[in-house]
Formats: structure tokens, C-alpha cells, sequence
């Protein structure tokens, strides 16, 4: 198909492709294109340049060698196989009979390079190959292909490898640019055909090479890996340094809380002990002047347990100074080893009984001599049987189990010690033989202590060179399993000397059970929240001739004993089993039946935060161990008399006044409250104490105890004082007569109604009306 503009298009009936064939493809020009059939699939064309043969067998166009003169469109082939074409004189014509091609392919030749503006042929034909910088990045190419015979035809196809993987043709086009070329290793290579369609057997080509910038040469990126790495290092180091300080700084923080950790405990365990001692001290001097001999000497056996226990924690302070030294010794005899740990185990039947614990001590031998240290074994089972008592609640178990086991590397004594106790977290078992570590945030930090005892006892069971262990579930409880070599080396001991180191055994911390002392009801409830019991024996005995006291061991017992009882004032201690002291001053101030009772905390932490904790958490004073007797008693004398100014206040002002003020106070909240339940039945005479009680959903006895604390005044009579109250303003404001009133504010005697009418307010109800 020819085209005007287009050149030459091949069409394929069959599945309708084309291909379209232009200058590049050796067409003479795209323009005025006109086709004539010739023989054996050979298509005469006419361009506007000038003749052309396109053999489509094998897609082939040549151009013909005719006279150079302006051709028009249009081409005729004759009967006799003669070709006419149109051109500027009129008709030009040939015989293809008479047409002879030429066989000779055209030498390429490059006849320019131009870089960056320059010229560089010279250099090229002088040098296999070019170096160029990188900016020079800029090539422009000129070829030609030599050849007689319509030269002006040759058509080109020209690569730059490795740019180029395919050839380009370039028509008739003997000059290409390429510009911002990476740098690489380069081949420019082009090729010629003739217009007969012969293309040249060799390429012209020419090599050259664009060095990178030194910047990104392969030593530079040398350099900058040497810099990096060296980046990287110096980070890794700065990192490492950084670390290193973080972590040192951490293990100071960390040495430095333990430390306060240490001393906050052995104040606390200090304190307590001291409290007891130096109250016991006033007293003997009271009971000196008084010549109460049998106070003086129960004052002196507090004095002395408490000293032994004071004397325990110094020396398990020294113990664990010396083996972090290296200068604590065994005292090795020989001796049966298992009369001793039943002896030793046995002393601690008392303080079981005190806190409803059972101790089983059961043995699987009846003998074993071997060599051990009295005293250090002591201190190991005192210990672990004393936590075991500490941690296992009422009605709890203890088991002490003795026995002698062997393996490949020899006899071992066996001592378990195992409890149904609250247990140990999975996440603190392994630091619980950690010095000075306490377990946060659980019920064993409020069960005081050092964090001393288990440290101890774990270096002097290495001492011993055996090995402890422990099994523990929270709520379940714990086991610990020590393990001592049996060994026959040490002289045998005297059965007197083993002896004397149990009779010195003291037994250290107790938990207090209830106790209630019995005076006379007419004194105000004081009750103790204190799990020592000496310091609470001695505050029952400083307070006997106020108050009557009463006391729990533990905060739980504490809580369960306030809203039971509804004491005038509560005296409560921090570190405690069950709930701790703030714990349990918070529960008080915010439930209704007790948060008008004031209470005082009474414990060994003495730090500001500690006291500030106590106040936010409700208490009205907070008095440190070792406290004074006259400041205690100052302190609940001055709570006695607010409670007191209050009473006055509502007696002065009156229930009505005071009660339809607006107010926060918990007490006077309490009161609207009831005042507002009394009205909703006022005129229904048979409403008493029992039915306010249970619209409070409290008992009687804790209705009654918590009226009479805020308004000196029984149920009862706060009731009918309401009553009355609102009689009198009814008789004030309205036209009913007094039996209406009676009738209306729930008496159903008139007379009785007048008569407590004028006890009431000094006068009748008729001098009201009137």
C-alpha cells in the first residue's frame, strides 16, 4: 500500500498486521510513494527522491541508480515489462532487464568524535582506546559509509556497547549523540548498506573508557569503608561506654537501695523491740514507786525477750560481716546429729501454738553421727522455721523432716522444712537469697523483716559446704530442702555442749492472737492492730485505766474487729500480715459504719513519705517506735476532745440548724442521712432503732456505737429528738394543734408527746402555739 507521507506499508490480508517500511528501511523518501507489481513478488516504487525496488520475499528495498532528475508521483509498468515514471520532464522510463545491482558492500568509516566539544579523531586512530574523566560524558559520533554508487542511499545501524545490546537503525542519519554517560568501559560500533540493500562485512568502531569521579573510584569507596568502619566502631564503643555507665550507675542505684533497704528494715526491727524495752523501762520505774514487784518482773521478761531479739539481729549482722570477710570458722564436733534438730525444732512448739500453726517433726532415722557446728546449724533451722511460722496462717501446717541420703558422691544429711503457707512468686524465687531482698508488692513485705535471715542461712549452709534449695507456689506454700555432707572427721562432742547451745536458743517474732481486756464498759473502746505482741501487751498496760482495749494480730483480723465492735479509737501498726496499716486506715475512713472514728498509726517507718502516705490514707496521727507514753495519750486525748466539740456543736446549734448545712464532713453526712430516712417514716410510731438499722444495712449495736461516738445520744433518743424537732416547726409554721402534731410526728399519746416536748425544750407545746 503506498501513502503520501508514510512511506510504504505491507499489509497481510489473512490476520490483518502490517508492516510499515520508511528511509530507514532504505525507501528513497516517505514522501508522494506510488507502487507498481512486478514479477516474482518484486514491487516497483516511485518516490519524490527517487526510484526504489522492494523484493517481499525477502523485505529488501534498493534503491536505483537512474539520472538524477526531479521525479513526480506515479509509475506504470507496461505490457512489455518497461517501468514509466512521473517525473518534472515528463515521462523517464526502464527496463529491469537492463538494471544490474552492485555487489559491493560500502566501507564504513567514523569521520568525527567529538567529546565534551572537543575533537578527538586524532586520538582515536592513534590509540586502541580512549580515557576520558567523568565529565566528559558527552560523545558525538559521524560516520560514513564509501561507496560510488548512490552513496547518498546507504542506509546505517549503529550500538554502543554495553549500553546497547540490539542495533539502531539510523536510516540515512550519519551522526548520533550520546550524552551523561556513566562511567564504564565503552565500544561505539556502526555499520553501512549500500542502496542495493549489501551491508558492510565490518563494523567501524571505536573503544574508550569514562573514569569514574574520584570520589566514586574504588580506592575512594576504600576510604569510605575504612570511615564507616570506623563510624561504626567509635559508635559501637561510645554505645558500649554509655552501657557500661548505665549499668554501673544502675548497680550503684541498686547497691544504694538495698542499702536503704537495710536500714529501713533494721529500723523497723529496731524500733519495735526498743518500743516495748523502754516502755517496759517507765514502767519498772512506776512500779518501783508503787512496790508492785509482780508488774516488775512481767515488765523485765519483755525487756529480756525483746533484748535477745535484739541481740539475734545484731548477731546475725555480725555473722554475715564475717563470712563476706572470710573470717567465720566452723566449730566442728561430733555428735548425732538428729536428737539435735528435734530438740531445736521442738523450741519452736510455742510459737506455733501462739499462732494456731501445727509443727510436725518427723525423722526417717533414729541416729546419725557426723560432724556439724551447733551453732551455725541452729541459726540455719531457727531461720527457715521462723519464716516458716511468720508466712503460714492460722490453722496452718509446718512439716520438719529429717533423713539421711546417698549418692555417687556421698552420704548427705536431709532437712526439709515445708509449710501450706502464702507462698513465693515464680519471679522473686530466684532472689530470695539475695541479701537485704524483700518480695514487693506481696504479703511478705508486710510481714516485716530484714531480708537478712535467708542470706545467712544460705552462706552457712556453704559454709558447711551443702547446698539449700527451695520450692515455693504462691497461695500453696513453700519447702526448702537443705542438704549438709556427712562427715566423721572432728573430735566427738560432749552431750552437755550441745545441750547449752539449745537452752541459749531464743526464739524470735511472734504473732500475737486476740486479746480483749476486761474493764469496764463505761470507758471508750480503744482497739490494737499491732502483730507484736509485746508492744501490744504494752499498750494494753499504759491504757488499761482509760480505755478498754481490744486487739487483732493482723490488719484483716483489724478491719473484721472495727466493723463489728465500732471502737471509739483505733491504734494501728504499718508492717503487718493480711492488709498493712495504711490498708487498713484507708478500708475505715471509707466505709460508712467507721469513718467517723479517728485512728492513729503507730509504726517504725519514720520517713516523711511514710508519714505523708499515713495521713492521705485517713489517719488522724502518726506516732514513730519508740514512741512516748505521755505523747500517745496527749495524742488520743486530743482526738477524744474533737469528738467532743462536735457533740457540743450539734447540741448548741441544734440537729435542725447543723444538719441543713452543706458540709463534707462524713459525720454530719451520716447524720442528714438518717435524719432523711427518720422523716421518710415519721408519722409511723413504731419506727425505732431496729428499722433504721436495717434501712442502713448495718446492725443495731453498730448503729448505736457510731450515734453515741458523733452525739453522745442512743439511737433512741436521736430519733425522738428528731421527732420533736419537727413537731415544734409544725407547730410554728402551721394551724394543727398539738394532738395533730403528736399524732403526725409518730407519738401516740398526746401527753407523752407534751411531756417530752418540754424535756425536750424547757416548755410546752401549747406556750409554742401561743
Amino acid at each position: 500500500i503506498s501513502t503520501w507521507e508514510k512511506g510504504l506499508v505491507h499489509l497481510n490480508p489473512q490476520d490483518h498486521t502490517y508492516f510499515q517500511y520508511t528511509k530507514e528501511d532504505g525507501l528513497p523518501s516517505n514522501d508522494g510513494v506510488d507502487i507498481a507489481r512486478g514479477d516474482d513478488g518484486v514491487f516497483w516504487i516511485n518516490t519524490r527522491i527517487g526510484p526504489a525496488k522492494f523484493d517481499s520475499k525477502t523485505s529488501r528495498i534498493s534503491s536505483l541508480s537512474l539520472p538524477k532528475i526531479r521525479y513526480n508521483s506515479g509509475i506504470f509498468r507496461a505490457s512489455n515489462n518497461k517501468i514509466y515514471l512521473g517525473s518534472g520532464n515528463g515521462l523517464s522510463s526502464f527496463s529491469p532487464e537492463q538494471l544490474h545491482g552492485n555487489p559491493f558492500p560500502p566501507q564504513i568509516d567514523i569521520s568525527a568524535l567529538t567529546i565534551s566539544g572537543e575533537d578527538y579523531l586524532s586520538k582515536k586512530t592513534n590509540t586502541p582506546g580512549l580515557t576520558l574523566s567523568h565529565e566528559q560524558n558527552d560523545v558525538t559520533f559521524k560516520y560514513i559509509g564509501l561507496h560510488f554508487s548512490n552513496s547518498k542511499q546507504n542506509r546505517y545501524q549503529y550500538r554502543l556497547r554495553p549500553l546497547d545490546d540490539a542495533w539502531i537503525n539510523a536510516g540515512v542519519e550519519r551522526t548520533v549523540r550520546y550524552a551523561n554517560l556513566p562511567p564504564d568501559s565503552y565500544t561505539f560500533q556502526v555499520k553501512a548498506a549500500s542502496s542495493d540493500g549489501i551491508w558492510s562485512s565490518e563494523n567501524g568502531s571505536v573503544q574508550f573508557t569514562i573514569l569514574p569521579a574520584w570520589w566514586s573510584t574504588w580506592w575512594a569507596y576504600a576510604i569510605y569503608s575504612g570511615i564507616l568502619a570506623l563510624l561504626v566502631s567509635m559508635m559501637y564503643r561510645f554505645q558500649l561506654a554509655r552501657k557500661m555507665a548505665i549499668s554501673e550507675r544502675k548497680r550503684l542505684k541498686e547497691i544504694n537501695q538495698l542499702r536503704n533497704t537495710l536500714f529501713t528494715n533494721i529500723t523497723h526491727e529496731f524500733r519495735t523491740p526498743l518500743t516495748v524495752i523502754k516502755g517496759m523501762a517507765d514502767s519498772i520505774k512506776s512500779d518501783i514507786e508503787n512496790r508492785q514487784l509482780d508488774d516488775m518482773e512481767k515488765s523485765l521478761e519483755m525487756i529480756d525477750r525483746n533484748s535477745d531479739g535484739l541481740l539475734n539481729l545484731v548477731n546475725e549482722m555480725l555473722d554475715l560481716a564475717k563470712i563476706e570477710s572470710g573470717n567465720m570458722e566452723l566449730e566442728l564436733g561430733q555428735s548425732d546429729v538428729v536428737p539435735f534438730l528435734k530438740y531445736v525444732s521442738e523450741s519452736f512448739n510455742s510459737l506455733a501454738e501462739e499462732n494456731q500453726i501445727s509443727l510436725t517433726i518427723y525423722s526417717e532415722i533414729d541416729s546419725l553421727m557426723m560432724d556439724f557446728d551447733p551453732n551455725k546449724l541452729t541459726s540455719i533451722v531457727s531461720n527457715l522455721l521462723s519464716n516458716a511460722i511468720k508466712f503460714t496462717p492460722a490453722e496452718g501446717k509446718i512439716i520438719v523432716h529429717i533423713n539421711e541420703i546417698s549418692d555417687k558422691d556421698g552420704e548427705y544429711l536431709s532437712v526439709k522444712i515445708k509449710d501450706n503457707g502464702v507462698g513465693i512468686s515464680q519471679e522473686e524465687l530466684p532472689h530470695i537469697f539475695n541479701r537485704y531482698f524483700q518480695a514487693d508488692d506481696s504479703t511478705i513485705r508486710k510481714r516485716g523483716g530484714t531480708g537478712i535471715g535467708l542470706a545467712l542461712t544460705k552462706e552457712l549452709v556453704g559454709l558447711m559446704k551443702g547446698n539449700i534449695s527451695v520450692k515455693s507456689t504462691i497461695d500453696i506454700g513453700s519447702e526448702f530442702i537443705v542438704k549438709i555432707p556427712v562427715t566423721r572427721n572432728a573430735p566427738q562432742s560432749e552431750n552437755e555442749a550441745t545441750g547449752s547451745v539449745i537452752r541459749g536458743l531464743t526464739v524470735k517474732g511472734s504473732i500475737a492472737s486476740e486479746h480483749s481486756s476486761q474493764v469496764a464498759s463505761e470507758l471508750p473502746l480503744l482497739l490494737i492492730i499491732e502483730d507484736n505482741r509485746d508492744v501490744a501487751h504494752y499498750l494494753e498496760t499504759c491504757l488499761a485505766n482509760k480505755y478498754e482495749t481490744i486487739h487483732a494480730a493482723n490488719g484483716i483480723t483489724g478491719i473484721e474487729m472495727a466493723l463489728e465492735k465500732i471502737p471509739d479509737v483505733v491504734i494501728c501498726d504499718v508492717m503487718m500480715p493480711g492488709k498493712n496499716g495504711f490498708e487498713v486506715c484507708e478500708i475505715l475512713k471509707t466505709d460508712e459504719r467507721t469513718d467517723h472514728i479517728p485512728i492513729i498509726i503507730l509504726t517504725a517507718k519514720v520517713t516523711l513519705e511514710d508519714r505523708l502516705t499515713g495521713l492521705s490514707h485517713g489517719a488522724d496521727a502518726y506516732l514513730t517506735k519508740p514512741f512516748h507514753k505521755k505523747e500517745l495519750f496527749i495524742r488520743l486525748d486530743q482526738l477524744v476532745a474533737l469528738r467532743q466539740k462536735l457533740i457540743s456543736k450539734i447540741e448548741r446549734e441544734g440537729f435542725t440548724t447543723l444538719l441543713r448545712k452543706r458540709t463534707h464532713d462524713p459525720k454530719l453526712l451520716f447524720l442528714q442521712k438518717i435524719e432523711k430516712l427518720i422523716h421518710e417514716d415519721m408519722d409511723n410510731a413504731g419506727f425505732g432503732s431496729e428499722d433504721l438499722a436495717k434501712k442502713l444495712l448495718i446492725s443495731e449495736s453498730q448503729l448505736y456505737r457510731k450515734i453515741k461516738a458523733i452525739t453522745g445520744k442512743s439511737t433512741a433518743i436521736f430519733i425522738r429528738s428528731i421527732r420533736l424537732k419537727f413537731a415544734r416547726n409544725l407547730l410554728l409554721t402551721t394551724n394543727k394543734t398539738v394532738s395533730e402534731v403528736a399524732y403526725e410526728t409518730g407519738f401516740n399519746d398526746p401527753s407523752w408527746f407534751s411531756r417530752a416536748f418540754k424535756n425536750e425544750f424547757g416548755f410546752s407545746p401549747s406556750e409554742t402555739i401561743k
